[in-house]
């Protein structure tokens, strides 16, 4: 018997590399995108947009500043300026590409990104809640 992992574990320990890239204070997460033949289209990570000072380098989190129920585990996300590791994955993945593909995430997406991922084409999502 081979010891090779299947493609949704391969996938996901690849999300939780790109996880260690995210600059968030509150968690990191990672995403990866595979096409239907399995194809790495795109990853992302969670953090400030691009050009932004990010929270954990840089000591930007407007929610830090705050008490500390802002960062709570389910508090929402008013103040928060990051952008989420699916919505970055697929903002950088080739837009023909994304129906029919799979995407693996290193957390359960929020609402809105299951929208995100639903108008995307995104056939199939799967994630872990580590």
């Amino acid at each position: 018997m081979s010891d090779r992992p299947s493609w949704d574990e391969w996938a996901l320990a690849l999300a939780a590399a790109v996880a260690t890239r995210a600059d968030c204070t509150r968690s990191q997460v990672g995403a990866v995108i595979l096409s239907r033949t399995h194809r790495v289209l795109s990853v992302g990570y969670n953090g400030a947009p691009a050009g932004i000072p990010g929270c954990a380098s840089a000591g930007n989190c407007p929610r830090g500043r705050l008490d500390a129920s802002a960062c709570a585990p389910n508090s929402d996300y008013a103040n928060c300026i990051a952008v989420h590791a699916e919505a970055n994955a697929i903002y950088h993945a080739p837009a023909h590409e994304l129906p029919g593909a799979t995407l693996y995430v290193t957390r359960e997406p929020c609402p809105a990104c299951s929208t995100l991922i639903t108008a995307a084409g995104i056939h199939r999502t799967v994630f872990t809640n580590s």
